[in-house]
């Protein structure tokens, strides 16, 4: 069972050996080995260990490009096995490093632990950072945006930077505060996603259209996947510590990347078929007849291919059934539900809130102590959180009780919540978040107290 699977890219500039060295010493400085004195120094081809315990060394060069790695591979006393694989991939101006971990068992359990993060990351990410995905570093330190980096943001948000990772985006509450610690969740993320955070709580503001609302503000934290391929919000009322929240994402992301595909060039079924591959080229043009070595290789060869077509149906089994599994971290069942819909929030928790209102009333209106209810109030209990609707209309509510024309502050309130205003004759139309469906007309003067009330309270029904 896969359990861990990043890959990342490190500083181009990190020679082969360098790689394979930061491997071993990996191995031999562990506290949990018993093959310390069996590597040698400079290793880069050979299997050390036993049933137990073993770690096997593969090195590939070629004019372009080399590649190496490690499979480390050993049984607790439980009699799980746990399988790492750490994979280098080596070109003329860029180096990618996968790691995957592996546990499995011969004898039914009944359940099998996730392990921890393998160390190696750790190690690779403090000597070698400094490669480049897409536009972004990599690095084990939070990327602080500068007021001018909105070009950037945008990128990050519409998925145009080219990158493989994917992006936890850091938004600043209305005290420019953020409520988890940037630079403690990029350790913890380092090696498997950049940490992004905005400038100001303007700087939202500022990006907003571009990105289509699709940016997150007012101290939300999202991740943005890659590829466009959507995005998972997390809303700062729902959390009781950032501990709590930084370990939801943190959990979130090594559970999404399982189901990322792997460069074929940093697996090591590629690596082991490539040095077979080479080796019976060199046999060949040694002219060699000794038939037991070409059989040797041809097998290795062969094996790698099947290890490969293993990894590739497992991959499909999990993209297959990834809706359906079961997630879970300390035992506890934790079931999703997806709702698929055509359309987008204008505001942070929009649909997810109506949602829960609804199952609310459909709540109270249910017997009490059947099924129904139960049903209704776990999913109230589980995804309860208000967004920024109420924020919103308490804002919109102050402004237009005190509404007798549009001045220069007044336009300035009205637009930082979403609005856009439209002159037309004597009245203004308001556009929320410039969706042309939901036009509002607020008159160019306002009557009383009463004229303003009665317009919020049309507003909101129309739109929230």
């Amino acid at each position: 069972m896969l359990t861990f699977k990043t890959q990342f890219p490190i500083s181009p500039s990190t020679s082969i050996s360098e790689f394979m060295d930061c491997c071993r010493i990996w191995i031999v400085k562990s506290p949990h080995t018993k093959l310390a004195n069996e590597i040698p120094d400079e290793i880069r081809e050979g299997r050390f260990g036993d049933d137990h315990e073993a770690v096997s060394f593969g090195f590939f060069e070629s004019e372009a490009t080399c590649s190496g790695g490690v499979r480390y591979e050993k049984t607790d006393n439980d009699d799980v096995r746990w399988v790492t694989d750490v994979i280098g991939y080596k070109a003329k101006e860029s180096f990618w490093v996968s790691i995957q971990l592996n546990v499995d068992s011969e004898l039914p359990v009944e359940r099998l632990e996730q392990g921890k993060r393998p160390y190696i990351v750790k190690l690779l990410m403090e000597k070698f950072s400094g490669g480049h995905d897409g536009e972004l570093p990599v690095t084990d330190k939070p990327i602080i945006l500068s007021d001018t980096d909105t070009e950037l943001a945008e990128n990050i948000i519409c998925a145009g930077i080219g990158s493989a990772m994917p992006v936890v985006y850091v938004s600043r509450d209305q005290k420019e505060e953020t409520i988890i610690d940037p630079s403690l969740l990029a350790k913890w993320l380092s090696g498997m996603a950049h940490v992004v955070v905005e400038p100001c709580r303007k700087f939202s503001s500022q990006i907003m259209r571009q990105v289509y609302g699709e940016n997150v503000y007012g101290g939300a934290v999202a991740i943005y996947w890659p590829d466009g391929i959507g995005k998972w919000t997390y809303l700062p009322n729902r959390w009781n510590s950032p501990g709590a929240l930084q370990s939801a994402i943190t959990k979130k992301i090594r559970l999404s990347l399982l189901y990322q595909r792997l460069r074929r060039e940093c697996t090591w079924s590629y690596l082991q078929e490539m040095i077979s591959r080479q080796k019976l080229d060199a046999l060949r043009a040694s002219g060699s007849s000794n038939i037991d070595e070409y059989i040797e290789h041809f097998d290795k060869e062969i094996s790698a291919k099947e290890e490969e077509i293993q990894r590739l149906e497992a991959e499909l089994v999990r993209a297959r059934y990834s809706k359906r599994e079961t997630r879970s971290s300390n035992g506890e069942k934790e079931h999703s539900i997806h709702l698929e819909t055509s359309e987008s929030d204008l505001y942070q928790g929009e649909q997810l809130g109506l949602i829960i209102d609804s199952l609310k009333k459909a709540a109270e209106s249910s017997e009490p102590h059947s099924r129904r209810r139960n049903i209704f109030d776990a999913l109230v209990a589980s995804n309860d959180n208000p967004g920024d609707r109420d924020e919103i209309l308490d804002r919109l509510k102050e402004l237009l009780r005190q509404y007798t024309a549009m001045t220069t502050s007044v336009r300035v309130e009205i637009e930082a919540l979403g609005f856009t205003i439209y002159e037309e004759g004597k009245h203004y139309k308001l556009l929320f978040q410039d969706d042309t469906r939901y036009p509002f007309i607020l008159p160019k003067t306002g009557s009383d107290w009463r004229g303003g009330l009665n317009a919020f309270s049309d507003l909101k029904k129309k739109i929230f």
